[in-house]
This record gives structure tokens, sequence and C-alpha cells, in this order.
């Protein structure tokens, strides 16, 4: 399985499309926080090919470049070429793990990851402590129509869990069958992904897709764009097809108000600006029911940043980059609360918990006053 999908030499067609033309790399987030060429999209695929051809070694210099990178996939929209830059990168990774040659600070994460289930290295037992904060008591069936699959960084992070019990209470006032994995969720896999850490991946699919499937449950709904990208197309390339639909909670809320099977009737007065998760927007194409969401609660103003949808910047926290750059993670958030301030806007919203979490932090390092709320948590306000 991870020679055929994590092989660099699969991608090595798509590295030579790459002309070198560098249009990547004026808005890649990663690359302004560096002074190297090889820090940037363009310079990465060359030391790719590199590594590839033998000419350089997998070894801590190239690791120091390739894994300056949140994945945020700016690079493959702007690609004239199609170069699919983020998936070299990450077969890039896999084999800096498989000679020694990545950074050290990522086995603490993959330790986390196959002892407790997620890349925080929290008790799998802490996975459902959100659901005490909810008013309702948390389903967990054995059998439902809607499995939520919140995600680590919504259910086991102190911003993510006010995601989830808005989620919670959505599901419920649109009377859907739901339940909840509990402990029985495991992390998405895309963590050992992103770090090159791919040789457990297989376990955590399997799992996770028996889990889901003894529900039987017609349909998957996450609150994290991560995981929804890897039940929606990793698993796929994986397995084939998954069995169930897989929706983001956007998709999904989206979906209900249209059908007036969720009807928002409570006020919500608040000017905030919406920001596009990388992962949902560039990569999965999802602009627009988040969008429609907030327009239809009445006395919100949705306000849009300068750069948003394809071009929005990202938070800093993709990939793995929060675990092995934190400080320039933040750097990134702290850009993007900055890009708010012209805005004049009392919260920035958006629809990922590591979104999320990573600007709640970044506003907290600069003393913004700025609110970072996730798009559930409107809707839950004006039910």
């Amino acid at each position: 399985m991870t020679e055929k999908l994590y092989n660099l030499d699969d991608y090595r067609e798509d590295m030579q499309r790459c002309m070198s033309c560098g249009l990547c790399n004026p808005l890649c987030p990663t690359a302004a926080l560096c002074e190297w060429e090889s820090g940037s999209p363009r310079g990465q695929i060359q030391l790719l090919k590199a590594m590839l051809d033998g000419e350089v070694k997998p070894n801590k210099y190239v690791a120091s470049r390739l894994y300056n990178c949140t994945l945020c996939g700016y690079c493959l929209w702007r690609c004239p070429s199609a170069v699919k830059t983020t998936e070299a990168i990450k077969a890039g990774r896999a084999l800096l793990v498989e000679k020694g040659g990545h950074l050290e600070s990522l086995d603490e994460l993959e330790s986390n990851l196959l002892k407790e289930k997620n890349p925080l290295g929290l008790p799998q037992t802490s996975r459902t402590d959100w659901t005490r904060l909810a008013k309702s008591r948390i389903p967990v069936k054995e059998k439902a129509d809607v499995v939520y699959f919140p995600g680590c960084f919504a259910a086991m992070t102190e911003p993510g869990k006010e995601v989830a019990v808005a989620t919670a209470s959505i599901l419920d006032a649109a009377g859907l069958d739901w339940t909840i994995l509990g402990d029985k969720e495991w992390c998405c896999g895309d963590h050992l992904i992103s770090s090159g850490k791919v040789a457990h991946v297989k376990d955590f699919v399997s799992h996770n897709l028996e889990a889901v499937k003894d529900t039987d449950a017609k349909t998957l709904v996450t609150s994290c764009p991560r995981c929804y990208r890897m039940f929606h197309q990793e698993y796929r390339r994986l397995v084939g097809e998954v069995g169930f639909n897989v929706l983001h909670i956007t998709q999904l809320v989206d979906d209900l108000i249209s059908s007036k099977k969720l009807l928002p009737s409570k006020s919500v007065k608040l000017a905030a600006a919406y920001h596009d998760p990388c992962e949902l927007c560039r990569i999965m194409k999802v602009f627009e029911p988040p969008r429609r969401i907030l327009k239809a609660i009445d006395g919100f103003e949705l306000k849009e940043f300068q750069r948003n949808r394809n071009t929005a910047t990202c938070c800093g926290a993709g990939g793995v980059f929060r675990f092995t750059d934190y400080s320039n993670a933040l750097k990134l958030g702290v850009k993007r609360i900055d890009e708010s301030i012209p805005l004049q806007v009392d919260a920035i919203v958006t629809a990922c918990p590591t979104c999320k979490l990573n600007l709640h932090e970044a506003a907290s390092q600069v003393g913004s006053g700025v609110k970072i709320l996730d798009v559930t948590e409107i809707v839950a306000r004006s039910l």
C-alpha cells in the first residue's frame, strides 16, 4: 500500500512538468517565512527531483526544506502545469522517514498516534470529554443513520469542543438519527501521511471504516476538513468506495437549511469575516455552503477578507506545521488576524477546528480582541 500511494517516483512525471515559472511562490505562506529558494514550492520540487535522482541524500537539511510547508494547496491552485506539489512533498517526506532523514520531532507525533490514536498525545478516553459540555445527552448508539465524526481537534482541544457541542445541538434540532463513535473513533490518519510516517495508515483507515460500517450509517459527517478529505478521497484511494456518504458539516447544514429541515429563527448580531480553511476550499472546493449558511442567519453581517476562497491566507496549522514549527505557525495565524483589522469585524468565523485553535492562540498572543468562532457556533446561537 505505501509503495503504491506514497512512492516519490510516482510523481516523477508531475515534477518534470514544472517549468520553474515561480507563480506558486509569491503567496506561499511558508516561503515568505524563509530566505531559501529551496523552502518555496518551486525550490521544493527541484529538491525532490534531485533527491529522486540521487543528487542529494534524504537528510536533515532536505527535511528542513520539505517540512517548511503547511500543505495549504495554494501551489496546486496556482500552477499552470497542474503539478501535484503537495502530494509529491508528502511522498518525499515518506522517503525521508524511510531513510532516517526526517525531523526527529515527528517521532513523538507518531508515538502519540500509535499509543493514543490522536496526534495530541491526550488519553483516548478523553475523546468524549466534550459530550459533558452539551446541554442534551450525546447519543452513542449501535445503529444510526448518521455518524458524527468530530475529528481530534474538535473533540480534544478546548476551542474545538465548542464546535462539537454546537454541532450536536444542530443535529438534534434537525431531528436526525445520529450517533458518535465514542472512543472507537481514531485519528483519520492524515497526520501520519502529512508527516511521512505512512507505515500504519492502513491500520487507522481499516479501524475507522469498520467502526462506521458497524453502525449501518448512510452518512458520515465531520467538523474537520482534513477528516472530510481523508474519508472522501484518501480512504477511497486505499480501499475503493467506503459504502457511505461523506459530508463536511457545512454541506449538511446548508442542505438542511435549504430544505427547511433546519430553521434558524433567532437573530445573531455579529459582524464577522469568513476564513476559508485550506483543506475545505482549495483542496475540496467547498466555498459557498458556509457563506450561504451565514447569510441565512438574521442579523449576521458577513464580510470577506481581501484574500478569500482560492487565495485565502493559510491559518498556519496545516499538515504537521504546528508540530514542526509552532512559532512560525502562530506567525501565520497572526498574519490572518492582522488581515481582519481593516474589515472592522467582531469575529473571524471559520469551518475548521484546527484553524479555530491556531487563530485563537494567535489572537491571544498579540492581544487581539477579535473572537474566533466556527460556523456551527453561529448556527447553534440562531436556533
